[in-house]
C-alpha cells in the first residue's frame, strides 16, 4: 500500500512539474502511475489530497534544511542553504510556479503555507542576527530592518523561479539564484563580512563534498 501511494505521488509530482498543477487531472496521474482511477481514489480521494501530501513532503525537507544550517550559520553554511534550497525547488518546481493558484484553489493548504512562511522568515531573521552578533553584518540601522530584510530574502528565494520564468526564456541557473539572495545581504556586510564572503567565493565549499 505504501509503495502504491509513493508511486502515485511520484507520478503526480512529475506531471505537475511538467504540465503545471491546473492542467493535470486524476486520470493523467493514474495513467502515469499505472494504476486505475479507482485504485488512486482509494489512496487519495481527490487532487487536493495529493497536493497536501506533496506539500507535506516539501515543507518537511525545507524545515530540515533550515534546522541543519541554523545552528552555526556562517557564510559557507548560508551559501549551502541557498544552493540546497534551489535544488529542492527544482524538485518541486510546480509549487513555486503555481503558488498563487494553489493557495486560491485550496484554502486549507494556503493557511498552512502562511504559517510555514512566517516560520521561514523567523528563522532567516535568526540567521541574520547570529551574523550580526559575530561581527559579519552591521548592527540593525533602524527598528524592524532585519525583519524586513528576512522577508525580502524569503520573497527572493521563493519567487525567484517565477520571475525568471516570466522574464527570461532559459533554464534557471543556480549561480544566479545564489547571487540574487546574497545581493540582499551584501549592503549589510562589515569589513569582516566582506573578507569572509570574498574568501568563500575563492574557495568553493563543493571541494569538501
Amino acid at each position: 500500500m505504501a509503495k502504491t501511494k509513493e508511486k502515485i505521488l511520484d507520478a503526480a509530482l512529475k506531471l505537475f512539474n511538467k504540465d503545471g498543477m491546473v492542467n493535470v487531472r486524476l486520470q493523467h496521474i493514474a495513467d502515469e502511475a499505472f494504476v486505475s482511477v479507482g485504485n488512486l481514489a482509494y489512496h487519495f480521494k481527490n487532487k487536493e489530497a495529493i497536493l497536501e501530501a506533496l506539500y507535506e513532503k516539501l515543507t518537511k525537507k525545507q524545515k530540515h534544511l533550515l534546522a541543519e544550517y541554523r545552528i552555526v550559520p556562517l557564510f559557507d553554511n548560508i551559501d549551502r542553504l541557498i544552493a540546497h534550497t534551489f535544488q529542492l525547488q527544482q524538485e518541486y518546481v510546480f509549487f513555486y510556479l503555481d503558488t498563487l493558484e494553489i493557495v486560491r484553489a485550496y484554502p486549507a493548504i494556503g493557511k498552512t503555507h502562511q504559517r510555514h512562511i512566517q516560520s521561514q522568515i523567523g528563522q532567516l531573521k535568526v540567521i541574520i542576527e547570529f551574523n550580526v552578533s559575530r561581527g559579519a553584518l552591521v548592527k540593525e540601522p533602524m527598528d524592524d530592518y532585519f525583519q524586513q530584510l528576512a522577508m525580502q530574502i524569503w520573497m527572493t528565494m521563493d519567487f525567484w523561479l517565477t520571475q525568471q520564468s516570466v522574464r527570461i526564456d532559459q533554464s534557471p541557473d543556480e549561480k544566479d539564484y545564489r547571487m540574487a539572495v546574497w545581493n540582499l545581504l551584501i549592503p549589510s556586510f562589515t569589513d569582516m563580512g566582506r573578507r569572509e564572503y570574498e574568501q568563500m567565493l575563492q574557495m568553493p565549499y563543493d571541494f569538501f563534498f
